[in-house]
């Protein structure tokens, strides 16, 4: 009590000025519709924005739920791509199972940590929500190949990322329809080197670079970036330069892709590195 005595005391004159303005502002109001109608436009007017800010702060802590349902629809759709690809259309009736026609599965994986400032740079995926991911399988994401899974645990995977001296994968020039190896060369993390591309190829700037399809790994025909630049190097080959379409500093959803028939492809594999042929 001593204190609320003490804090009036200190503060009388302002504690009197403001009921007096209160008390102004009520009989002001209460003698003109005006000023009525002018205050209830204010007081709405903020009860608006103040609701706007609440909104807007609930859907940004909702954006993570939503991006978490947008991957698992987009893996979905990936999956029933592929299938619909492997169908054979000029058959009259089709029937559809859950795993026919299914080269590649596609699975959604939140990006936990990486770097993009070192030779080797690599990833970590958080994979909780999977069984069954495993070493060799390749990650993309809708604007193109991001790297391959070198390691898993209990629930995360380290992935090798495409920003790696070591990655090397074979990609095609959609136009000619040429195959090279691209490989990143350390210097810029938005760029990558396409090479063993013969002289006589012809190449223009902006043609598009793909995934061939000639590994277990990746899809055919998946996107990895455009030609920035192109020169002669070792005589009859260019080297391309490729701008890459995936920004590695803003990656945070990914898929990772699991081949079907991965270990039917490992065996013949196999049997033919230790077959030796007579003649």
């Amino acid at each position: 009590m001593g204190n609320l005595l003490k804090f009036i005391l200190r503060f009388h004159e302002f504690i009197i000025f403001i009921a007096l303005e209160s008390f102004a502002v009520a009989l002001l109001l209460r003698g003109s519709y005006y000023q009525q109608t002018q205050m209830y436009g204010a007081v709405q007017a903020a009860q608006s924005y103040c609701f706007e800010l609440a909104n807007n702060l609930t859907s940004y802590l909702s954006i993570r739920d939503d991006n978490e349902v947008l991957l698992l629809e987009n893996a979905k759709l990936r999956n029933l791509l592929d299938h619909y690809r492997s169908v054979d259309t000029a058959q009259s009736t089709v029937r559809i199972s859950a795993n026919a026609g299914k080269l590649f599965t596609y699975m959604p994986a939140k990006v936990v940590s990486g770097t993009t400032n070192k030779q080797h740079n690599y990833l970590v995926l958080d994979i909780d929500k999977w069984d069954n991911i495993a070493p060799d399988m390749g990650v993309i994401t809708d604007n193109g190949v991001v790297g391959i899974i070198v390691s898993t645990s209990a629930h995360y995977a380290t992935v090798m990322s495409l920003l790696n001296r070591d990655f090397k994968i074979s990609a095609r020039i959609r136009q000619s329809g040429y195959l090279g190896t691209l490989m990143w060369d350390g210097l810029d993390y938005r760029e990558a080197i396409l090479s063993e591309v013969p002289q006589h190829v012809r190449i223009a700037v902006g043609d598009t670079i793909e995934t061939s399809g000639y590994s277990a790994v990746f899809p055919e025909n998946i996107f990895i970036g455009t030609v920035a630049s192109y020169e002669t190097k070792k005589g009859n080959f260019h080297e391309i330069r490729v701008k890459l379409e995936v920004d590695f500093k803003k990656l945070r959803y990914v898929h990772i892709t699991k081949f079907a028939r991965q270990a039917e492809l490992s065996n013949i594999e196999r049997r033919i590195s230790t077959q030796q042929v007579l003649y």
